[in-house]
């Protein structure tokens, strides 16, 4: 992560340290700190889901034995770090409710439908279905746990590829 968005709990911890290499760059010194923060995933919403509580766990322990911090447990898997700067988040154009969303991990194309909005208006007629579009190539990197949204509720993301 490069930029703070606020977006998570994790990000919170990060934002002083990323102004203060801003400032510091400002006053001509160029510094990056070695920075990281994790958050145990307990499932979506307001339920709590067994198997992700286990992978969760299970990356933060690969994690910390990749680190050497954990004597005697071997780092198991290969963890890819991407950029923030390539995933493409999309929002609600108005409010609704989401479905024809594409799952996770699924390869698109620029241009390709990635979900549905139908959404309910105040003159009492019928409703519409909104079909957004992909921007970018990629894969489905993370999808909200709702799908009922406001206008401009966070909706899915996009990793370029």
């Amino acid at each position: 992560m490069d930029k703070y968005d606020g977006d998570a709990f994790d990000e919170a911890f990060l934002k002083p340290w990323l102004a203060l290499e801003q400032e510091l760059a400002n006053l001509g010194q160029k510094v990056q700190f070695d920075l990281e923060a994790w958050t145990l995933e307990l499932g979506g919403g307001m339920i709590m889901n067994p198997d992700s509580v286990a992978r969760g766990l299970r990356g933060i322990k690969n994690y910390l034995a990749y680190k050497q911090m954990l004597p005697g447990v071997i780092h198991t898997t290969k963890t890819t770090l991407v950029s923030k700067q390539n995933i493409n988040s999309y929002y609600a154009p108005t409010g609704g409710m989401i479905q024809s969303r594409l799952p996770l991990a699924t390869r698109v194309k620029s241009g390709e439908q990635i979900y549905q909005l139908l959404s309910f208006n105040k003159q009492g007629t019928t409703p519409e279905i909104i079909n957004v579009h992909a921007e970018t190539s990629g894969i489905v990197f993370d999808i909200s746990t709702n799908q009922c949204v406001n206008q401009g509720e966070y909706v899915m993301d996009i990793l370029d590829c």
